[in-house]
């Protein structure tokens, strides 16, 4: 089973506030979560596939030296 994280520890790796992950939850957005009793918890693969997702390449002839 996967590594369960709580809105405190996504919001921390993610860097988006507490209240938009319970915003984007309401509005089934971005990744899944799981309910246990009144606990939300999000899968950690789930949370480090939307931080890859947002990820930016710059070509290597763009880069500061």
């Amino acid at each position: 089973m996967d590594h369960l994280l709580t809105v405190e520890e996504v919001a921390a790796r993610t860097g988006l506030s507490v209240h938009t992950l319970n915003q984007w939850r309401s509005q089934k957005r971005h990744f899944e979560y799981v309910k246990l009793g009144r606990r939300v918890f999000y899968i950690e693969t789930d949370v480090e596939g939307y931080i890859q997702r947002c990820r930016v390449n710059v070509p290597p002839n763009r880069r500061r030296r």
